[in-house]
C-alpha cells in the first residue's frame, strides 16, 4: 500500500508513474486519497468550490452504531417516603428555622439590655464635645470625687483647641506666602 501512496503522491506532483490509473480503479481507499489530495491542493491554491459535498453523516452514524451501549444502573433508595411525609418535613424545617431566629433575637435583646443596665447614662453631659466648656451642669464636683481629673481634662481640651487654632493660622499664613511666590516664580519663568 505504501508503494501505491508514493506513486499517487509522485503523480500529483506531475511526475510520471506507471500503472497508477489501474490502481485508482481497483482500490477505493486509494481513489479516496486521490480525491483528498486534490481537495487539499485546491484549498492551498484558494480554488475551493462554494459548496463542498462532504458526507460525514454516514461515518458518524456508523461510528455511533459501533460504540457499545452503556447502561447506567438504577439508583436505589434505601426506603421510600410518601409525598406527605416529605412535605411535612419541609414545613417543620421552616418552623425550626423561624424558631431559631426568634431565639437568637430574644437572647440578643437580653444581652444588649444587660449591658445598658451596667453603664448608667449621666443626666447631663459635663465634658464638652468640641473642647468648649459646658454652660451648666447638675452634677456637683467634689462629692466623692476629686476635682483634679475633670480640671485636667478641661485643660487638655483647651490646649488641643489652642494647638488647632495655631495650626490653622500657620496654614493660612503659608498659603498667603506661597501664593505670592507662585506668581513671582511664574513671572521669572516667563522672563527666561
Amino acid at each position: 500500500m505504501t508503494e501505491r501512496k508514493e506513486k499517487l503522491s509522485a503523480w500529483m506532483d506531475d511526475q510520471p508513474s506507471d500503472g497508477i490509473y489501474q490502481d485508482l480503479l481497483e482500490d477505493a481507499q486509494l481513489s479516496e486519497r486521490w480525491h483528498r489530495y486534490h481537495l487539499i491542493g485546491d484549498a492551498m491554491r484558494n480554488e475551493l468550490p462554494e459548496h463542498l459535498q462532504l458526507d460525514i453523516a454516514a461515518q458518524v452514524a456508523q461510528s455511533l452504531e459501533a460504540e457499545p451501549a452503556i447502561l447506567a444502573p438504577r439508583a436505589r433508595r434505601r426506603f421510600a417516603l410518601p409525598g406527605k411525609v416529605v412535605e411535612m418535613g419541609q414545613r417543620f424545617g421552616q418552623y425550626a428555622i423561624a424558631a431559631t431566629v426568634a431565639a437568637v433575637a430574644v437572647v440578643g435583646v437580653q444581652q444588649y439590655s444587660a449591658e445598658e443596665a451596667v453603664t448608667p447614662l449621666p443626666v447631663l453631659e459635663t465634658m464638652p464635645m468640641l473642647g468648649a466648656p459646658s454652660p451648666a451642669s447638675y452634677q456637683v464636683p467634689g462629692m466623692g470625687q476629686s476635682q483634679s481629673p475633670a480640671v485636667d481634662k478641661e485643660r487638655e481640651a483647651m490646649e488641643q483647641q489652642r494647638r488647632a487654632n495655631a495650626f490653622l493660622r500657620d496654614h493660612l499664613l503659608q498659603q498667603r506666602l506661597n501664593s505670592g511666590n507662585s506668581v513671582e516664580t511664574a513671572a521669572i519663568r516667563e522672563d527666561q
